[in-house]
């Protein structure tokens, strides 16, 4: 008798079927193994990762790649590198301190230490300006210079009578021209000045020059010599780069 083979899609006879059959066994044996097999190879890798899991598990966190940027000693911080007090940077178009931007009503923009008490004297050619300190032992003087030039006004005031009493020419009269614009300036010591207070000796910078509008003025700085001269060329330097002259429109220092 013949049956028919599924898995060779054949029909066999009696001892073929016999020898099949014999396979067929063999190839359950075969299998049964092969899939103890598998199922060991799963369980190992079951245990594997389940260690691993426990060990990452216990691993510290990632690092991090913020970067943190440490203050820069004395920059914003109110202390420099050895922790000592500094100045914040003064911010463009503002004095530094203890200065101030004044609109005078002569029409003059300046800069003047807070505090100080203006006067004026009506001249023959133009109001003198004065702003003092409330000891009237520094003081700002500007005006109008009628001369044709600045190195002329100085070299005519050097030339007449009538100088403070205890006049002292520090250096010879100098030519400081700025920009293409004229200038002069002269550096003297005095005893006294008439209606000033008795402070000692007196340091004075006397600087005429020419300005944005091709006007002639003066600025003259005025200060007690004892504490030594580096204040009154502070003083004229911070004068002069914020002055702007009557009607003019002028950049403010540090926006330019």
């Amino acid at each position: 008798m013949r049956i028919f083979d599924d898995d060779r899609q054949e029909w066999v006879g009696h001892e073929q079927e016999q020898r099949i059959a014999a396979l067929h066994d063999r190839d359950a044996v075969h299998q049964g193994k092969a899939m103890r097999g598998v199922v060991t190879v799963l369980a190992l890798c079951g245990l594997a990762f389940a260690v691993w899991a426990l060990g990452w598990k216990d691993e510290p966190g990632p690092t991090g790649y913020l970067t943190v940027h440490e203050p820069v000693p004395g920059a914003d911080t109110g202390t420099d590198a050895e922790g000592g007090d500094t100045a914040a940077p003064t911010p463009a178009g503002v004095p530094p301190a203890p200065y101030e931007e004044v609109s005078d009503q002569e029409g003059y923009r300046l800069a003047v230490p807070r505090g100080w008490i203006r006067d004026a004297v009506a001249g023959e050619d133009s109001t003198v300006v004065n702003y003092r300190s409330p000891q009237s032992d520094r003081r700002l003087q500007v005006y109008r210079v009628a001369e044709p030039s600045p190195y002329e006004s100085l070299r005519i005031w050097l030339d007449a009578e009538g100088k403070p009493g205890g006049f002292d020419q520090l250096a010879p009269l100098e030519r400081t021209d700025d920009g293409g614009r004229p200038a002069a300036r002269l550096d003297y010591t005095a005893d006294r000045f008439k209606g000033e207070p008795d402070i000692g000796t007196w340091h004075v910078i006397d600087h005429r020059f020419e300005a944005v509008d091709g006007k002639l003025y003066a600025l003259a700085v005025y200060g007690s010599d004892a504490d030594g001269r580096g204040d009154e060329e502070e003083f004229l330097s911070t004068a002069l780069s914020w002055f702007c002259p009557p009607e003019e429109i002028c950049p403010e220092p540090g926006t330019h």
